[in-house]
């Protein structure tokens, strides 16, 4: 079971929690413990998106890893894009591969370049 379920579970036991007989502080204790596992539920959920969204490195860059999480954030902020925005895709230019962070800007679709899909070394 990993976090995000735990966080789950537990809100969920709080919500079983029969509420008819308590005070007015336990109320709000309740309230409050609700709405905090609520927001680290949501919390868990938008971490695990982020990271479905998180191109793996690819296998020409496998020895250069460092260098490529470089070029990838070097990438978003030059693109001004968070790491849940972007998909990694291939251009073909001159007979070279490149790799490009492709997004959805409106109807528009935007691309910013990452680097050579081949690294200096190979």
């Amino acid at each position: 079971m990993n976090n995000q379920d735990r966080a789950a579970d537990a809100l969920e036991q709080l919500q079983a929690i029969e509420r008819a007989d308590l005070d007015a502080e336990l109320t709000a204790t309740y309230e409050q413990a609700v709405d905090s596992t609520r927001a680290l539920t949501e919390q868990f959920e938008e971490a695990a998106e982020s990271d479905e969204h998180e191109p793996e490195t690819p296998e020409g860059w496998d020895e250069d890893e460092a260098e490529w999480e470089e070029k990838l954030e070097t990438a978003r902020e030059k693109a001004d894009i968070p790491a849940s925005k972007g998909t990694l895709t291939t251009k073909t230019i001159d007979g070279r591969d490149y790799y490009y962070l492709q997004w959805r800007d409106g109807e528009t679709v935007t691309s910013q370049y990452v680097g050579p899909v081949t690294t200096a070394t190979e």
